[in-house]
């Protein structure tokens, strides 16, 4: 793979889940939250817990920059007291089951993409409606919005014992695919495009024409090369990391979702945090989002240069008309969650 000059950062869920997220056990791997020696100091010294994320432990992923940013920010808030190992590629498990996981304390702390929110807290949908934010800075306005946030922090607190520590940028998303380029609405007919377990996300591409077919990331790569189905939609970072612009022809900056993801802690950790500590982790959070945003924001036109050189890369037409094209899937939303956070967040973005 061509190596890219970036950014340097310091280095079996059943359906009652989605009914509040359940009590179901999974087989996840046990928590690896203990107390360890650092450089020859005694075990108290330091406490290390474990993130997991779904994507490639690579510098330059959305996704590992949130993770290792966090690390550093942690260990020097808590004055090296805590301290992060990093299981990225799945190590873990998928985000279904490092969610199941931190419910049920075997997992410490993940990175979950909000559409994989959506499954257990169904409010977080908001979030992922088609075209609903122009720019970043219309995300992270309603992102760090308490109004729109703090009720979804209470559910998933209290309904999946997850604690929702801060916000992530992993990018808008984009069709990568070894058909055609989508530069219409019409373009998108009939293609066959890998989605995550996302009702909306179906939703969406059913109302753009396309055949949708969902799989988890994992089995993605392999689809898209056995021409299982023609491509997948996700982030450029995503893309790049994990090789598709490769295996691919195309590649449409549809922005058609924003994709934020986050930090989360499970319950079972954060209650056995003392206040101070809690302070820690929240702080880093804090910090690490702001510092993560700009470094993916940077990250992500780099990334569009290099893939530049082995994949067609375009514009869409008229994003108007995909918007227009997707509205089928507001409904769908609204008669998931209600109008009231519908009409709440395009309030606040009018």
């Amino acid at each position: 793979m061509k190596k890219l000059i970036s950014f340097v950062i310091t280095s079996t869920i059943i359906c009652s889940m989605f009914a509040g997220c359940g009590n179901n056990t999974t087989d996840v791997p046990q928590s690896a939250s203990s107390t360890v020696s650092s450089q020859g100091a005694t075990s108290s010294d330091m406490r290390v817990l474990q993130l997991g994320h779904l994507d490639p432990g690579k510098d330059n992923n959305a996704y590992q920059v949130f993770c290792t940013t966090f690390k550093k920010n942690l260990n020097e808030i808590s004055g090296g007291k805590f301290d992060i190992d990093i299981f990225s590629d799945a190590q873990l498990g998928g985000e279904r089951e490092m969610m199941e996981g931190m419910k049920l304390g075997t997992v410490d702390m993940a990175i979950i993409t909000n559409s994989y929110f959506s499954n257990f807290v169904p409010d977080f949908m908001v979030f992922d409606l088609p075209y609903l934010f122009a720019d970043y800075n219309a995300a992270y306005r309603i992102l760090d919005d308490p109004d729109v946030m703090d009720p979804l922090k209470e559910k998933l607190y209290n309904d999946c014992d997850v604690k929702f520590l801060d916000w992530g940028n992993s990018g808008f998303r984009y069709i990568v695919n070894t058909s055609r380029p989508i530069v219409n609405v019409e373009d998108l007919k009939g293609l066959k495009i890998r989605l995550p377990e996302s009702p909306l996300y179906v939703e969406t591409f059913k109302a753009l024409g396309a055949n949708p077919t969902t799989m988890a990331f994992s089995e993605a790569f392999t689809a898209v090369q056995q021409k299982t189905v023609d491509g997948l939609e996700i982030t450029a970072s995503a893309i790049y990391t994990a090789g598709y612009y490769e295996i691919c022809d195309y590649l449409s900056k549809t922005n058609h979702f924003y994709s934020p993801i986050s930090i989360n802690m499970s319950r079972s950790i954060w209650d056995d945090l003392t206040e101070e500590e809690q302070g820690w982790f929240m702080e880093a959070a804090a910090k690490t989002k702001a510092e993560q945003r700009v470094a993916v924001e940077g990250i992500e036109k780099e990334l569009f240069d290099e893939m530049g050189k082995a994949i067609a890369i375009n514009e869409i037409s008229s994003i108007e008309d995909f918007r227009d094209a997707a509205t089928p899937a507001f409904d769908y939303a609204r008669g998931k969650i209600g109008d009231d956070l519908v009409d709440l967040v395009l309030s606040k973005l009018s």
